[in-house]
């Protein structure tokens, strides 16, 4: 069995793409193999990837299946054959060494089920907005479930983007791999189910860059997103009352309305919509 499995989920990737694929396959230290879904319009990504994949068999390229983002998540996923799992944006980078930091990190400790790192926020022209971000009170390892309470607690992904979260991949299956109940926060949501099965170790190295465009920073979007996250509280409550109690989901709900509030205020000044 392979150590990792790194999969990624594309669509119209052209811009991209070669620089995420680059990034994961010149890791080191770990056997891995890489694993791409194309979706949507041919745009020249195919041909990029295929040029690659004739140098390195490691990088598998499959057709998605029509649909949105949860096909092709659900669908890339189910082609990882390591005992860990990673998924990675088509536009986001690994820094060097991040797959074995991350590896050692879950084989040291075998209770954990998963484990994130900080990660590094850029622009669609790569430049630093945040140097470190993330792991919000996160930085010492838990239980699973304390992680979930303090995670819904706060109102926001304080694990972060897929691109810096390595599980354990029986664990990721255990917990029926990825949710899309509530698609603003499909990550977040999957990570407490495999969280319920195990512990959490945190990676305080930066491992991922993660890109942002200006068109995700919409107050029409935040407003989505707080409905969402509000209704993943709720279901975790539903599904695991003893962990996600009457009064962490109050907190939690209080304080995505008031995060998102924050939001509205942030995009009123600089004259956002």
């Amino acid at each position: 069995m392979l150590d990792v499995s790194v999969v990624i989920p594309a669509y119209k990737a052209i811009q991209f793409i070669e620089e995420t694929v680059l990034s994961v396959l010149s890791q080191e230290g770990v056997t891995f193999d890489l694993s791409v879904a194309l979706q949507g319009p041919e745009d020249g990504t195919r041909e990029l990837l295929q040029a690659i994949a004739a140098k390195d068999e490691r990088l598998k390229i499959y057709d998605a299946p029509e649909g949105a983002a949860k096909e092709n998540w659900n669908f890339v996923s189910t082609k990882a054959t390591g005992k860990y799992i990673k998924l990675i944006p088509q536009d986001d980078v690994l820094l060097p060494g991040t797959l074995k930091q991350q590896f050692d990190l879950l084989e040291s400790n075998p209770d954990a089920v998963l484990t994130a790192s900080l990660r590094e926020v850029i622009d669609d022209q790569g430049n630093i907005l945040k140097k470190s971000w993330g792991l919000l009170g996160l930085t010492k390892p838990k239980s699973g479930t304390a992680v979930i309470r303090h995670v819904v607690g706060l109102g926001i992904n304080a694990l972060g983007e897929p691109g810096g979260v390595l599980m354990r991949h029986d664990a990721f299956q255990k917990g029926n791999g990825w949710d899309f109940t509530h698609p603003y926060v499909v990550d977040l949501e999957s990570y407490m189910h495999v969280l319920v099965q195990g512990n959490f170790v945190p990676d305080n190295k930066i491992g991922v860059k993660f890109r942002v465009s200006s068109g995700q920073w919409t107050a029409e979007l935040q407003d989505v997103q707080s409905k969402h996250v509000i209704g993943m509280n709720e279901a975790m409550h539903r599904d695991y009352p003893e962990v996600v109690t009457k009064s962490v989901l109050w907190r939690g709900n209080l304080m995505a309305k008031t995060m998102q509030f924050a939001r509205l205020m942030v995009y009123k000044v600089k004259g956002m919509k």
